[in-house]
């Protein structure tokens, strides 16, 4: 799964660093991670 582990970003990221012991669960993620998301489905599209 790919992540942004961006502390301040609750839309994009997942609102939390990725040294937070909490980053390895996405159910306590604080944000969305729309960017991690998008990643992972051009990377299926791309089939990589």
């Amino acid at each position: 799964m790919l992540v942004e582990a961006s502390p301040r970003d609750r839309i994009w990221g997942i609102g939390m660093g990725q040294s937070n012991e909490k980053a390895q669960n996405p159910n306590l993620w604080r944000g969305q991670n729309l960017l991690g998301f998008a990643l992972m489905e051009v990377r299926d599209e791309l089939g990589v």
